[in-house]
């Protein structure tokens, strides 16, 4: 392929990755309305019942977590967390093992059956990420796994409510994840991007969805 064609390659690929994505409601695929439409009703509850977020991932899955635990506490007002400390990832390690560290921090933090816990996992495979859907699944809390290029991860099976993005690389399937992770904060915030006239703006001063 002449390189000089390598964007549009790429876009093409963003394109397809969001065509072929497929949803689950409890390891059964879903159509893609009917799963955004329940992931809304369950960020309500959340809302309503004043239950917490717990985002977990690996390196740049990791920083994505942290981003959205920000967005959806600033922005969404619902409580969220990740194990962005350091020192708290470390010690956690240290003490117990890096694939319990994860698990060791959600009992820390006392987590509840009205809460919700977002795994996100380019492979869906990591045992870290793995050991707390596990842990969820056991203690009956709702879960949600972003996934990717493999079909039978196990985030998948595991996990109350997944999506996966059936390409083949990283960086591709990085990238859609943070697309569908500010998807289901903008529609839970009601924020129409396509209805905008003006910009919008998240200074505390003049703070507009």
């Amino acid at each position: 392929m002449n390189k000089k064609d390598y964007h549009i390659q790429y876009f093409k690929s963003i394109s397809k990755g969001l065509d072929t994505s497929s949803y689950y409601i409890n390891n059964s695929k879903k159509e893609t309305a009917v799963f955004f439409k329940e992931i809304d009703n369950v960020l309500l509850t959340l809302f309503e019942k004043k239950g917490k977020i717990f985002f977990f991932g690996n390196g740049a899955s990791a920083a994505f977590a942290n981003h959205m635990a920000l967005d959806f506490s600033k922005n969404g007002k619902i409580l969220s967390r990740s194990l962005s400390d350091s020192a708290l990832l470390t010690a956690l390690s240290n003490d117990y093992s890096f694939e319990e560290a994860m698990t060791e921090y959600l009992k820390m933090e006392g987590v509840t059956t009205n809460d919700l816990v977002v795994t996100i996992s380019s492979s869906g495979s990591s045992s870290n990420i793995i050991g707390v859907l596990e842990y969820c699944t056991n203690n009956h809390i709702k879960s949600l796994s972003l996934s990717g290029l493999k079909i039978d991860n196990r985030s998948i099976q595991l996990s109350d409510y997944a999506i996966f993005v059936q390409m083949k690389t990283y960086g591709i399937v990085e990238c859609l994840h943070q697309i569908f992770l500010h998807l289901i904060l903008d529609s839970y915030m009601n924020v129409f991007e396509w209805e905008k006239v003006e910009v919008q703006n998240m200074n505390s001063e003049h703070f507009s969805l």
